[in-house]
């Protein structure tokens, strides 16, 4: 037939295949375009400034490393230093004691406490045609004695502080006490129980008892404030010498 045109099947399919693989072709290097230009768009990061930044971090850790260990060093030293100082203000408040206790043993500190006082007096009369009745240092001594032995903690005569170096002795008509010289009466002043005190002198058939025999006039009362005073006077040693 004139004026019809017939089409080839194949060529038509081939026709719309080509056309298709273009689109995706172009579809394709259009994402490829856009995905450059994204990439394009960033700033780039040399490598070189990779390694600076790396180099960089792996010091800043050793630093903090070694200032990790310091820190730990600086507190083992300071725990040291306290626990140094803990035990010398331990040792030194142990020392403080010893000598406090020393100085009170050797009756350099004035104390205070109960106790007990007292008063030995020549006779009120003396009887006619005999030899006068006084104090001497040995009673006072020998009352000294009995109130050690009864558990007396601090013991003074007249305001003179007893101590393990005092020497009691007479001249004349007064009683000698650490060099001075003491006239009567003649307080003795004890600190301890003032019971236990008064009852070791006040024994039947005991010294206070033979005291009054004699004439002496002898009083004992009891206090609960009693002040015996620091020894005054000083201490040398030119003979005897500490032992190692």
């Amino acid at each position: 037939m004139a004026g019809v045109t017939v089409r080839n099947p194949r060529l038509t399919f081939w026709h719309i295949a080509m056309a298709a693989t273009m689109a995706a072709l172009g579809f394709v290097i259009i994402a490829q375009t856009r995905a450059g230009r994204e990439l394009s768009s960033q700033v780039p990061v040399p490598t070189r400034n990779v390694y600076a930044l790396a180099t960089l971090l792996r010091e800043e850790r050793e630093a903090r490393v070694s200032l990790e260990t310091q820190v730990t060093d600086l507190r083992r030293k300071l725990e040291s230093y306290e626990r140094t100082a803990s035990e010398g203000r331990s040792m030194q408040e142990a020392m403080g004691r010893e000598l406090e206790t020393l100085r009170i043993a050797l009756g350099l500190k004035g104390m205070r406490g109960p106790g007990i006082v007292v008063r030995l007096a020549d006779p009120k009369t003396q009887l006619k045609g005999s030899n006068p009745v006084t104090v001497s240092y040995q009673d006072i001594v020998a009352v000294v004695n009995e109130l050690w032995a009864a558990g007396a903690e601090a013991i003074a005569v007249n305001g003179q502080r007893l101590t393990a170096m005092t020497g009691l002795s007479q001249v004349g008509g007064t009683v000698v006490v650490n060099l001075q010289r003491l006239s009567g009466p003649f307080d003795i002043v004890a600190i301890g129980d003032p019971g236990t005190l008064e009852g070791a002198l006040n024994i039947r058939g005991g010294l206070i008892e033979g005291l009054r025999a004699l004439g002496l006039t002898i009083t004992i009362a009891r206090r609960e404030g009693i002040i015996v005073p620091a020894y005054k006077g000083t201490m040398t040693f030119d003979f005897a010498k500490p032992t190692e």
